[in-house]
């Protein structure tokens, strides 16, 4: 948990003065009592930080879910005590045989999981099909077969331990939820004459569809929770780093995120260690 005042302590039974203001630093401040008191019981129930970002309750359409990464699901499992690991990921394609490994290069139609409760002979196993959870974002174009199996693990953990992870989510799980993607913040407005300038030479040096590309990056990372997200797109589109669209490039917009998961490294060619 966090240091410090902001720490969830067991005789707790609602935040307090300091932790609601760091939520409400955190994006919270519409959020209902009701809807903070649910995402009090969540946290206190997991176990999981709040403040570091390892739970976290993000508004939809007027209704709020509570997240977390695929690492909170492990660790709540891990805390349980009956954790017993898990099997190996497996894709398949239309054909339905599964794979340890994927190496098409067109996205596989399933992936699933096994995970095995303490002392249990047989895993649970869950499966999660494609057109079920993929989005046309960058981060799934770039890897399918990753993504899918997140939801696949976050499916199995959720049915393994559903006393620990009933009403909570993973970003991937929720990921077309995402009707609308979230803007990057906003960059300081450019002058008429520099907004023309810059948009007449990107337009020289890039094609619409790169223009384009370059926005959906930068919406994206915004919704992303796992620096190593951000790492693996600091990597996959190095040559779009510093091009400026809007205002800003995809280097500010990663450098912005990792400041807002709390890391307090500045990015560099690995993003943040």
């Amino acid at each position: 948990m966090s240091d410090n005042g902001l720490v969830l302590k067991a005789d707790q039974d609602f935040w307090s003065d300091s932790q609601i203001a760091a939520l409400t630093q955190l994006g919270l401040a519409r959020a209902s009592k009701g809807d903070l008191q649910v995402f009090f019981h969540q946290s206190q129930r997991t176990g999981l930080d709040p403040f570091a970002r390892q739970i976290y309750m993000i508004e939809r359409g007027g209704r709020y879910t509570i997240q977390t990464s695929i690492d909170g699901f492990r660790i709540v499992a891990q805390r349980s005590g009956n954790y017993g690991g898990q099997t190996m990921t497996e894709w398949c394609g239309e054909d339905g045989i599964w794979k340890d490994v994927w190496l098409s290069k067109e996205p596989p139609s399933a992936a699933r999981v096994g995970v095995f409760y303490k002392d249990a002979s047989n895993p649970t196993y869950a499966t999660a099909k494609w057109d079920s959870y993929a989005q046309a974002s960058p981060i799934w174009k770039k890897m399918p077969d990753l993504m899918l199996a997140k939801c696949a693990e976050a499916l199995a953990l959720r049915k393994a331990f559903p006393n620990d992870l009933s009403g909570i989510y993973t970003s991937e799980e929720m990921a077309q939820a995402d009707a609308v993607p979230a803007k990057v913040a906003a960059a300081k407005p450019l002058t008429p004459a520099k907004q023309f300038a810059e948009e007449a030479i990107l337009r020289v040096s890039h094609s619409e569809d790169e223009i384009n590309y370059i926005r959906d990056v930068m919406a994206e990372i915004r919704t992303i929770e796992e620096v190593d997200l951000l790492r693996e797109i600091w990597k996959e589109d190095k040559k779009y780093l510093d091009v400026r669209v809007d205002g800003t490039t995809i280097k500010d917009a990663l450098q912005l995120r990792v400041s807002q998961l709390g890391e307090t490294k500045t990015v560099d060619a690995e993003v943040v260690k």
